[in-house]
């Protein structure tokens, strides 16, 4: 867009200017026939060519107000989201290293080199740039993935896999991860306010997912057992997500910053999952098959009793 704006700019100072050399044409004009009543011509051509031209200059000057007031908008919007973003990255770090009860506001925006106010401004106050902190982390991670599973709305197979493919991805590339799993880690330790907040926004997200799983298992999203296989589901992603400490010393040849080997683990949580999810699936199936079959029994026993 920068490229164009100067253009568009002398397009409408081009336009001014015709504007002005009408209006001094049609003042001309009608000065000479101030002069010479014998041009009548210009004393009727003058006032057309004055009025012309205002209109144009008032024109230009209302398009160059008001664009000058969406650039202005537009430039206060770019650093108002440049601001959260510094506060955001400051406190995730902050957070992480002494958490939410040891974080100060002065220590999170001297290192992101901003002005106390701006909390209050952006986000309330300390607990509500934590929330922000956990919500955009979450949310990073999550709806990318969700996203991706959309793509196969008649597949819940194909779904699924690209549903855990791409949350195993954005848990090692995206959502901040070299402090949002410190964070999380004190969170369920010891949760805050923020929990609930960000629990209620999830709440969509985490009905897509049940609702994908239901659909496999042939049960209802609020089952117990579809809550079950997405938790299960969920779990292992986070597995590898949070326990990298201790898999470096059990597994020394893992290296999930290698995406052979990220490929090759997303691969094994999708057969793994699809597996356990089938196989309930298939159980349930038999459970109704069983269940037919008795009544059928029940109501034949009954019958012949009759008889």
């Amino acid at each position: 867009m920068t490229q164009h704006t100067p253009q568009r700019f002398r397009r409408k100072d081009f336009l001014a200017l015709f504007g002005l050399i009408a209006m001094s044409i049609g003042a001309a004009l009608f000065i000479v026939g101030m002069e010479h009543t014998l041009i009548w011509l210009a004393w009727l051509i003058a006032p057309l060519l004055w009025y012309l031209g205002f209109g144009i200059v008032v024109a230009w000057a209302v398009g160059h107000i008001l664009a000058t007031g969406r650039n202005h908008n537009e430039n206060d919007s770019k650093i108002r989201h440049w601001i959260r973003e510094k506060l955001i990255n400051a406190a995730g770090k902050v957070f992480a290293e002494v958490g939410f009860d040891g974080a100060t506001v002065r220590d999170i925006c001297s290192r992101a080199r901003i002005n106390e106010a701006a909390i209050d401004d952006h986000f309330g106050d300390k607990l509500g740039l934590y929330t922000e902190v956990l919500r955009t982390s979450m949310f990073a991670q999550q709806e990318p993935a969700l996203n991706s599973s959309l793509a196969h709305p008649s597949d819940p197979r194909a779904a699924l896999r690209a549903l855990i493919h791409k949350w195993f991805e954005r848990m090692r590339e995206g959502g901040r991860p070299a402090w949002f799993a410190p964070i999380m880690a004190r969170e369920m330790a010891q949760p805050t306010p923020a929990l609930d907040r960000v629990a209620k926004e999830m709440g969509a997200n985490y009905l897509r997912f049940r609702t994908l799983v239901g659909e496999l298992i042939g049960r209802d999203p609020n089952d117990a057992r579809t809550r079950m296989c997405v938790h299960s589901v969920v779990g292992q992603i986070l597995h590898y997500a949070q326990s990298r400490p201790m898999l470096a010393r059990l597994w020394p040849d893992l290296n999930l910053d290698d995406e052979g080997q990220r490929r090759a683990i997303a691969d094994q949580i999708v057969s793994f999952s699809l597996a356990g999810i089938e196989s309930i699936a298939w159980s349930k199936a038999i459970d109704q098959d069983t269940t037919l079959s008795t009544t059928m029994k029940a109501k034949g026993t009954r019958h012949g009793g009759a008889a």
